[in-house]
């Protein structure tokens, strides 16, 4: 009953974090931004967590669970005020993304070990999908709320609604009405350090793997949005297209379970991304938006099976005692990648077009798609959820 508690509450958090994504975006892009601030401002959300995702992991494996969420929580309420407090301020956007990514990114990260904790070695898989489960969810409904949201009461009143839903969680946790348990201790810490957790042979392959699809994820967040602009979709649109995407992840995940009985997780990470390469390839060819729903849900049907993946593979090869701090470098790993690619590909994208920023990520998605399919033969190092 508490897993179902939990989820339920992240759903209602997460919908103002993904909500955010497409708000700050289409709000910068309104505040005539350049091409270049606009990738400052997106970057920005990256920045602290790229640095402090790893310590933040540290805290919830320290301290316990109660306190990084509630403070996140609230943090992330106060940083989506700051547009509405003080409008039409495009400077104001980077001091909200930076207290923003910085907040949310203690929230992540602990819920996820929280996740881990309840689990067992046997209902782990379960635990997880249900997790995730409930972040596809969210990732429909924000969006979708934000859209409308900015179509109907513009973008003041919408960082304002953000702001509402982001709180409404964390007034639980104030309360105590939830009973969370007290992190796992250990007698003897295993003292590796960050570098040595970073390299380690039993992490390496789920951090390189995590990254790269984060660089889908993350180019198609920034830029899905500026492309859809250019060719005259409204608000409403763009979130419909974004939530389709969303609606594919729910449905992925639903079938990851199945899929994992009958298949490798080799395999399917590399069927994922060659299917996502396939919709990036698309995407800047055509500007019907029938057509680009049909590609964003197919895009979502390969990137939905990913991230919780990884996530389980992370937990799973964790040392004891430092779940939250492994989980902490995988999200430092992706929170440098979605830094850099508005940064990098904003910059190109104004210059060459949309064209060469989707099609050099199709390009690396199949590399990566291919390089996982090569080593499905060879046995696996370590047993998963998906070998019982």
């Amino acid at each position: 009953m508490l897993l179902y508690i939990l989820v339920a509450l992240f759903i209602i958090y997460q919908t103002s974090v993904r909500g955010n994504t497409i708000l700050v975006t289409l709000y910068a892009i309104d505040l005539n931004a350049s091409a270049f601030y606009l990738s400052m401002i997106v970057a920005t959300t990256s920045l602290f967590p790229m640095l402090f995702a790893a310590y933040a992991g540290r805290i919830s494996d320290r301290i316990g669970f109660r306190f990084p969420l509630t403070g996140g929580m609230i943090g992330t309420c106060i940083a989506l005020l700051l547009p509405y407090l003080f409008p039409n301020q495009l400077f104001i956007l980077l001091i909200s993304q930076s207290l923003f990514g910085l907040c949310q990114i203690f929230t992540i990260v602990t819920m996820q070990n929280l996740i881990g904790a309840l689990s067992t070695e046997e209902n782990r898989s379960f635990y997880f999908s249900t997790h995730s489960l409930g972040v596809a969810i969210s990732n429909f409904l924000g969006p979708l709320i934000t859209g409308l949201s900015i179509d109907y009461l513009h973008f003041n009143q919408t960082y304002l609604l953000l702001a509402v839903i982001s709180i409404i969680p964390s007034l639980f946790f104030v309360s105590k009405r939830i009973k969370i348990p007290s992190p796992l201790t250990y007698k003897e810490r295993q003292q590796s350090n960050f570098i040595k957790l970073l390299v380690a042979p039993s992490l390496r392959k789920t951090f390189i793997t995590s990254g790269v699809i984060l660089t889908g994820v993350g180019m198609y967040e920034f830029y899905f949005p500026i492309y859809a602009k250019s060719i005259n979709f409204s608000a409403s649109m763009i979130g419909t297209i974004i939530s389709c995407n969303a609606i594919a992840y729910i449905l992925s995940r639903l079938l990851m379970n199945p899929l994992l009985t009958k298949f490798k997780g080799e395999v399917i990470l590399g069927g994922c991304l060659s299917v996502s390469a396939i919709a990036f390839f698309l995407i800047p060819l055509f500007d019907s938006p029938f057509l680009l729903i049909v590609i964003s849900f197919v895009m979502g049907l390969g990137l939905g099976c990913c991230q919780p993946l990884s996530i389980v593979m992370a937990y799973s090869h964790s040392p004891e005692g430092r779940t939250g701090e492994v989980l902490g470098i995988r999200l430092t790993i992706n929170k440098s990648v979605q830094f850099l690619v508005p940064i990098i590909f904003g910059s190109v994208g104004s210059l060459l077009g949309f064209f060469p920023v989707f099609w050099s990520n199709a390009v690396l998605f199949l590399f990566s798609g291919y390089s996982l399919f090569e080593k499905k033969s060879k046995p696996s190092n370590s047993k998963y959820f998906w070998n019982r």
